[in-house]
């Protein structure tokens, strides 16, 4: 099974949390790494590798032939075009075979992998965890009504994706997800929604524990600490990440005790300021990238 993430130059280092954590966990059932990079230098490369140590990570640019395939598509201040990568990984992979295991960069392997590499696909493309929204009806009935699936259709999140490489391309996902956002061109979860709009409920729902995600409230991790036990992949979705001196995760101690074994052990923690400051510089570059397409072409 190849495990694959995508990053920028913003999130390098919970990329290379992430890969110290596949190397001490995920164990033998992961046969390659691929991190596919949107503008990152060569010696944050460096640094990832030297993150995950082992001979079989591979890098591969998101070049102008991938970027063509979604660059009119979306993006806001915390997603960027990375989110669209996993719908392109497949068929950019296009020497593999058997499963690719997505994972977004900020992630953790907690356990090993092996039961994702032997479970039982059932003729689906994909396996997923169904999104942290259906604890909240109405928000999952107002996010399916946006993409026009029916109120009760299940909906996963796009944070970690097992994929049948054979089952994708001969159903002709990518392809499929492609023509669903030229169909929508505002999408409010961009390629999740995407992703979710294309199968259509055709996927198969995996236990919460390989995904587990659950959202702040007003910026503060209130739930009971207890839901994160037995967690195999951990996901800290949200913009107060662990490398943040406010962030109160659960399992920011996993993340901490990952990036000492990392380049990033002695780098400055990140704070609330900085964190406003970088959305204010994204959300410039990106108006700049817009107005550089409209005057000059993609």
């Amino acid at each position: 099974m190849i495990v694959a993430t995508a990053t920028d130059t913003a999130y390098v280092e919970l990329t290379a949390v992430l890969l110290a954590s596949i190397a001490d966990r995920a164990g033998d059932a992961v046969s390659a790494v691929c991190v596919f990079c949107d503008r990152v230098s060569d010696e944050d490369k460096r640094r990832m590798a030297a993150s995950y140590g082992r001979p079989d990570l591979r890098f591969l640019d998101i070049d102008d032939d991938m970027v063509r395939h979604f660059a009119s598509g979306p993006v806001n201040n915390h997603l960027s075009r990375t989110a669209y990568a996993r719908i392109l990984m497949p068929l950019t992979l296009a020497e593999a075979a058997g499963r690719l295991l997505y994972v977004d960069c900020d992630t953790l392997i907690a356990a090993p992998l092996a039961p994702l590499a032997t479970l039982p696909m059932q003729g689906f493309a994909v396996a997923a965890v169904d999104d942290v929204a259906r604890l909240v009806p109405q928000r999952h009935i107002t996010r399916n009504r946006a993409i026009g699936l029916p109120d009760e259709m299940r909906y996963f999140n796009s944070g970690v994706l097992l994929i049948d490489l054979d089952a994708w391309r001969r159903e002709r996902v990518t392809e499929r997800t492609l023509e669903f956002i030229a169909s929508r061109p505002s999408l409010p979860m961009m390629d999740q929604d995407a992703l979710n709009g294309a199968l259509r409920g055709e996927w198969l729902p995996l236990d919460e524990s390989w995904n587990m995600h659950h959202r702040l409230e007003k910026g503060v991790y209130k739930a009971d600490p207890a839901v994160w036990e037995g967690a195999r992949i951990v996901h800290f979705i949200g913009q107060v990440k662990p490398n943040y001196t406010d962030c109160n995760h659960p399992r920011r101690d996993l993340f901490m005790a990952y990036r000492a074994r990392t380049p990033f052990a002695n780098a400055p923690l990140k704070t609330k300021l900085g964190r406003k400051v970088e959305k204010r510089a994204r959300k410039l570059r990106r108006f700049f990238g817009k107005l550089k397409r409209r005057l000059f072409g993609a």
